[in-house]
């Protein structure tokens, strides 16, 4: 493993304004009432960047914001909505003003508490109560996140100083922070991470791999699940050469939606793994000491993939979901056939053609906005686009090809961003165009799970 070589780039990735010494901090305090449902939230933003006027400043639909303040006293503002946020535009009473360096927001929110199955939803985007715990991503904004129009990009990743005050919370977790006993719990930390905030009746179990939140595992359960957690991170460090040094935190939360008995979703703000509605003390096998199922493996391999697809490296422009999950589901196709074998490979190719059939593909050259990327687009095609990379010109390019994405930090990841990535990594221009016309650009999935499938 060349990780020696790879550090600088890691350290430059994970934390560019420590280079400039000015790192977006939040500050203050979150009064939270989970019986009730209720957030109450005074907080400071500090060492903002210099943005224009068209930054937004972007919160959970279910605040109610109470002020905004910067160095000049109070200040007034536009609000708008979108799917996930109110979008706030602050302005002087007659024009909009660049992005203060420092910032202060009170506001609140109430939300529904889910103890019934009449609720039919749930995703990242969700501040979810269930009469237990209380689990809010950067992604339900349950914090003020920077929203830099330019250069199409959220600052969601924050370095803090925060205290969480929570009267009938028995633990206290936020990303990037070990988990505290409530109600009470100052947490800090100078590195910048994306804030999950998990609050609640539950136990914090730590071991020397990862710790669990909520989840009740056995010793030899936990050691034997980190072991592979272990083996997935060691496999990524080999072939992306680049370092994977953080500890795990697992995080198990009871639905706020109904599923099946065998069902269960998750999702990953690093370093933290999430699921909702399954349980991580029944995924090992105590005769094998392995995950009791391949799509388990593949489903941790996926999340994991996220630290250097999201963490390390966050995509944007119009093909974010692209390079943020297609390659991570890439990354756990070829990590389960190194722990099973390339049968699995074959069985996910055509597994993938069951979900695309019928579907009509817009290339990725003709892609303008991100949503047309979608679920089945960036968990199946997305993927098999990479493998048809990879049959083309050859795993060490196609491993090539990441690395030098993960490297070009801070670009747009449109389609000229992909072009130039595959040309640095050794790709001919005449070799890309004939990539294009006979792969890129057919819009039928299954002649690409078709051609995959002739060559295996």
């Amino acid at each position: 493993m060349k990780l020696r070589s790879s550090l600088p780039i890691f350290l430059f990735v994970l934390f560019p304004y420590f280079l400039n010494a000015q790192v977006p901090t939040l500050k203050g305090k979150v009064t939270i009432n989970m019986k009730e449902g209720l957030i109450r939230a005074n907080l400071k933003l500090t060492g903002l960047p210099k943005l224009d006027t068209g930054f937004r400043i972007l919160l959970n639909p279910g605040m109610n914001m109470k002020y905004i303040v910067d160095t000049s006293g109070v200040v007034r503002y536009n609000s708008s909505y979108s799917d996930e946020a109110i979008r706030y535009r602050i302005h002087n009473g007659k024009n909009y003003i660049p992005l203060p360096e420092n910032l202060n927001i009170a506001y609140t929110g109430a939300f529904p508490i889910y103890t019934d199955t009449l609720n039919f939803f749930d995703y990242k985007g969700v501040i979810a109560f269930n009469g237990k715990t209380m689990r809010a991503s950067e992604q339900s904004k349950w914090y003020p996140v920077i929203y830099d129009t330019k250069n199409d990009r959220e600052i969601a990743a924050l370095a803090y100083d925060i205290t969480i005050d929570c009267e009938d919370c028995k633990t206290i977790y936020i990303n990037g922070s070990a988990a505290q006993p409530g109600p009470l719990a100052r947490f800090k930390s100078d590195l910048p991470f994306e804030l999950l905030l998990f609050t609640g009746d539950y136990e914090k179990q730590k071991f020397s791999g990862s710790d669990f939140l909520n989840a009740n595992m056995p010793l030899a359960d936990a050691e034997n699940f980190n072991k592979q957690i272990v083996g997935i991170k060691k496999f990524y460090e080999k072939k992306l050469e680049t370092a994977y040094p953080q500890k795990i935190t697992f995080l198990q939360h009871k639905a706020i939606e109904p599923y099946g008995p065998n069902k269960s979703w998750g999702f990953v703000t690093f370093p933290t793994i999430a699921v909702a509605g399954g349980q991580f003390n029944n995924q090992v096998d105590k005769a094998t000491g392995k995950f009791n199922h391949i799509i388990k493996y593949s489903f941790y391999a996926h999340e994991l993939g996220h630290y250097y697809f999201g963490s390390l490296w966050l995509p944007n422009s119009t093909l974010r979901w692209f390079f943020l999950e297609s390659t991570a589901e890439y990354l756990s196709v070829k990590a389960t056939a190194e722990a099973y074998s390339r049968d699995s490979t074959i069985s996910y190719i055509k597994y993938a053609g069951t979900l695309l059939k019928d579907k009509k593909i817009i290339p990725l050259s003709k892609i303008v906005k991100a949503d047309e990327i979608d679920e089945r687009y960036r968990y199946s095609y997305g993927a098999l686009l990479l493998l048809a990379f990879e049959q083309r010109f050859g795993e060490q390019k196609t491993y090539k090809f990441l690395q030098t994405a993960i490297k070009r930090a801070g670009e747009r990841t449109d389609y000229a961003f992909l072009k130039t990535t595959a040309i640095n990594s050794g790709i001919s221009e005449k070799d890309w165009k004939d990539f294009e016309e006979k792969v890129i650009d057919v819009e039928d999935g299954q002649v690409l799970v078709n051609k995959l499938l002739s060559a295996k």
